[in-house]
């Protein structure tokens, strides 16, 4: 973990980066390289390549087109935040993948199957899992519920299992709260909002890569969410998101320093089957396992046991 870039963040996994941009800067690119320029501090230089997603907070942040396409053509995501420091907009990379067109029609081909139904109950399972093992490493009460209502869940959610799972979730996750998506205020929701955010760019940005449409759903089908795939594959990785929350003292004012604490989420150690994962492999071996299943209609999702 490293603070530079003049008062931004820079989270290095390898190849990928959550750089966060906080006050005013030129970005530019300069013999291939991202430059990130400010009055009075020497310039910072950063490989497209290695940026996962760019984060710009501050209003009067320049950039040029070719930056743009230098960075989603590297495969890099960028998201810019309003007057709130919340995201406002989300820029994905739209690089060519050979396999596109085939996995394209092959997500249209399974819409009308039980396929989708079959994957939905795989992710919600997982999600409900996972929220049992947080409320575990917590030493709180409520995962033997969630544990039987993991069990319970039908193709397709059709007892909307999830939805009860969250509200006997939420009590006791966080004393006295009440989850609230858009317009919340409190320091609980304000950061679940915005690291959710994060997730969501980085689980979109490995399904884009991987030749698939976002647009095209399992479980979420809103004709108004150009997401719906990504909040699928989102679901089972929410806890990260949340235990890490949970330790935060959300009472503070979410300045510099708290956003870049809610960032740290991505170190979570994530077990997918027999094996340990950062958060941004473990999402890729996810979406890699949903497009085996694309290709032979058949197979497990390699999902979080929490």
């Amino acid at each position: 973990m490293r603070a530079l870039l003049y008062n931004s963040f820079e989270h290095n996994l390898a190849t990928d980066r959550i750089l966060l941009v906080e006050n005013p800067a030129d970005l530019n690119i300069d013999v291939g390289r991202l430059r990130i320029r400010r009055n009075g501090a020497d310039d910072a230089f950063v490989a497209p390549s290695d940026v996962g997603v760019l984060i710009l907070h501050h209003h009067t942040i320049a950039l040029s087109v070719n930056t743009l396409r230098a960075l989603g053509a590297a495969g890099a995501c960028l998201m810019v935040t309003d007057e709130a420091h919340m995201p406002a907009a989300l820029m994905l990379p739209t690089a060519a993948n050979r396999n596109a067109p085939s996995r394209l029609r092959r997500q249209i081909a399974n819409l009308d199957t039980p396929i989708p139904d079959t994957l939905w109950q795989m992710l919600v399972q997982a999600r409900i899992r996972t929220q049992s093992a947080t409320l575990r490493k917590l030493e709180l009460n409520g995962a033997l519920r969630l544990e039987r209502m993991a069990q319970e869940v039908e193709p397709g959610d059709r007892t909307h299992r999830e939805g009860q799972a969250a509200r006997h979730y939420w009590q006791y996750l966080f004393e006295g709260f009440k989850r609230k998506k858009e317009g919340a205020t409190d320091g609980v929701n304000v950061r679940l909002n915005y690291g959710y955010a994060v997730l969501r760019s980085l689980v979109a940005r490995e399904l884009v890569a991987a030749g698939l449409s976002c647009e095209l759903g399992l479980g979420h089908r809103s004709m108004e969410n150009p997401f719906n795939l990504a909040d699928d594959f989102m679901e089972p990785y929410r806890f990260t998101v949340e235990r890490h929350i949970r330790q935060l003292d959300c009472e503070a004012e979410l300045d510099s320093a708290g956003k870049k604490d809610i960032v740290k989420f991505v170190e979570t150690e994530v077990i997918l089957g027999k094996h340990s994962y950062r958060l941004l492999p473990a999402v890729r071996e996810t979406v890699a396992s949903y497009v085996r299943i694309l290709e032979s209609n058949k197979g497990q999702l390699a999902l979080p046991s929490g």
